[in-house]
């Protein structure tokens, strides 16, 4: 079944944009707001599953009446609309898809694109080794990183004005920023788009004079330098802090530096009288960094992306802070502007659209991709559509309705549809889990579509799909059991030590009697407590939150089941609030990427209040 392009105003529309029957406008008027872009907000109520799994009528009848639904209301978008952004009262756009991707179009000025461990620089500014109020610290010279995008280069040069006009003094000394067109340096795994500087701290001299300090160099909790007579300039870090968090031509994302120090500058703000609104800023992005060394010997900034090179692909890469402006709307409306290059005729230009949208990475750039690249005439377009939807997945609940009604077309080739059950996974929101909820609990579908759909459901950790997988074991075929065990296995962080595709009938009975009775007794249970027991059941005498026994919890990693260890990851990360990957290959890879994580932050995380040594 095709999918028509009038779907993609079709699409917004069902994300909660529309009143059912109203007709719709063109332009929204001036009182209305656009809709937020919150795809975890669209889920829909979960359906009764066990139901869907014994009645396969009643989806087929979902089926028909959904499709209906989707009918109608594509002719109303289609007779009635004209054009999503006037809908949405998006900013306007003034390039044309055509002036978007001209090959031959250079932007203006500095441009970042990609992340900072992932980007380049073009066409970059360039900091003087001297300047009234700066220098490059000299055996950063020769390194050629003295190059960046014009707005950190001028906000750097306005913040050392700044300070030396506050407290005169020493220059600002400058270290890395980036190479003249990007890429690695050897000596950081960021600065790679122009976005990071590394800033020596303003120091004091015995005497209480400030000085240049000669290099980046260390200063011990209490202020005083490794190996130098020097003493941390509280006032003159703050004021630079300062400078750069108020500084209304950028959005700093962060100034890495360590916690001790972090807290000098935070109180001295307090004692001189700073605003609250600005302490609290400061307090969030000023930041001992838990993957690399604390920052004890230069501040580290780091900006977000300026509008225009966000226009082009830059990417930001950290915390989005609620007092600045991330241009969302903006990406929006230019991705919404390629539209008619997805559509056209010619396919070298349909190609560089679906590449731009890749650089763009814009909000909804996975709906523009379903909407308007999955139907295209050459297989090779529709291959490359189908990369960038598990790339860029598309989270709304439309969008996964859209799936929904490719994967119900009998024509769609088995290739095409193995790679959306792989979009759902990649989306992993409420609404794609119920489609591929719906395929798995369906016993009309070929076998090898429903382990698709199991394997779309890995990340779903619901206890709602408990009693579903239950009464599907006993009828289900080998190869499904083994799948519906491996998701029970997840959702509860309990094995058993059953073979279910090998098994023999009996014992599946057996084991389905002892999962009944668990299930009995704990579907009332908050799936937190399921975690506490599986974690009593592999150490006993930990408690909960218990820093002290990541050692051991790590260790344990490379031994477990793959659905335990899983688990076990998680329970690892909410207690040290360290971000990972929500799965890994396999067990052993787990403990490799926390036991280097741990070595790093063991002592920080477990003696919080005493002096740091890297090397």
């Amino acid at each position: 079944m095709r999918i028509p392009h009038a779907f993609a105003p079709l699409l917004l529309l069902l994300a909660g944009c529309a009143t059912p029957g109203a007709p719709l406008q063109a332009s929204a008027p001036e009182h209305v707001p656009a809709p937020a872009l919150e795809p975890a907000e669209l889920a829909p109520p979960a359906p009764d599953f066990a139901s869907v799994a014994r009645n396969a009528r009643a989806q087929a009848d979902l089926s028909v009446a959904l499709a209906a639904a989707l009918a109608s209301v594509d002719h109303a978008v289609a007779t009635g609309a004209e054009s999503v952004g006037g809908y949405w009262s998006l900013p306007y756009e003034p390039l044309d898809a055509a002036t978007i991707l001209d090959p031959e179009r250079t932007p203006t000025g500095s441009l970042s694109l990609g992340t900072i461990r992932q980007g380049r620089l073009l066409q970059p500014a360039t900091l003087d080794a001297e300047g009234p109020f700066h220098s490059i610290i000299e055996r950063h010279r020769s390194r050629n990183t003295h190059f960046g995008t014009h707005e950190i280069i001028d906000a750097l040069l306005r913040a050392a004005e700044e300070v030396a006009r506050e407290h005169g003094g020493a220059p600002l000394r400058v270290g890395n920023i980036a190479f003249k067109e990007g890429g690695p340096i050897p000596w950081s795994s960021s600065h790679q788009a122009g976005r990071d500087a590394d800033l020596a701290f303003y120091a004091l001299d015995e005497q209480g004079r400030s000085v240049p300090t000669p290099d980046l160099i260390t200063f011990e909790d209490d202020g005083r330098a490794r190996g130098y007579p020097l003493q941390f300039d509280v006032a003159r870090n703050w004021a630079l802090t300062r400078a750069l968090l108020t500084d209304p031509e950028i959005r700093v994302q962060w100034l890495f530096v360590s916690e001790a120090l972090k807290q000098q500058m935070l109180a001295h703000a307090v004692s001189i009288g700073e605003p609250d609104e600005l302490i609290e800023r400061a307090a969030s992005v000023l930041h001992q960094p838990t993957d690399a060394p604390p920052h004890d010997d230069h501040l580290h900034v780091r900006i977000g992306c300026p509008l225009n090179d966000r226009l082009e692909g830059c990417q930001d890469w950290g915390p989005r802070w609620p007092w600045y402006e991330w241009n969302d709307q903006r990406v929006l409306a230019r991705a919404l502007a390629l539209r008619p290059a997805l559509d056209h005729t010619d396919p070298e230009l349909r190609a560089r659209a679906l590449d731009f949208l890749q650089q763009l990475r814009p909000p909804l750039a996975g709906e523009l991709v379903l909407y308007h690249s999955l139907n295209d005439p050459l297989p090779e377009l529709r291959a490359r559509a189908l990369e960038l939807l598990q790339e860029l997945p598309p989270r709304t609940q439309a969008a996964a309705r859209a799936i929904a009604q490719h994967l119900h077309s009998a024509e769609l080739p088995s290739e095409e549809r193995q790679s959306l059950y792989r979009t759902l996974a990649a989306a992993s929101t409420p609404a794609a889990f119920t489609v591929a909820r719906e395929r798995l609990f369906n016993p009309e579908l070929p076998l090898e579509e429903r382990l698709w759909a199991a394997q779309s459901l890995r990340h779903d950790l619901s206890p709602e799909l408990v009693l579903p997988i239950l009464d599907q074991l006993p009828s289900a075929p080998p190869r499904l059991r083994a799948a519906l065990a491996s998701l029970l296995y997840r959702i509860t962080a309990r094995v058993d030590d059953l073979d279910w595709q090998l098994a023999s009938e009996t014992q599946r009975t057996q084991a389905l009697t002892r999962w009944q009775h668990w299930w009995s007794s704990h579907h009332e249970l908050p799936r937190e407590q399921w975690l506490q027991e599986a974690l009593h059941t592999l150490q006993p005498d930990v408690t909960w939150g218990d820093l002290h026994r990541i050692d051991t919890l790590i260790a344990t990693l490379p031994t477990l089941h793959p659905a335990v260890a899983m688990n076990l990851s998680h329970i690892i990360s909410s207690w040290t609030g360290r971000w990972a990957p929500r799965d890994f290959q396999t067990p052993a890879h787990a403990h490799r990427y926390w036991s280097r994580w741990w070595s790093r932050n063991r002592e920080r995380m477990l003696n919080p209040d005493a002096p740091q040594a890297w090397n």
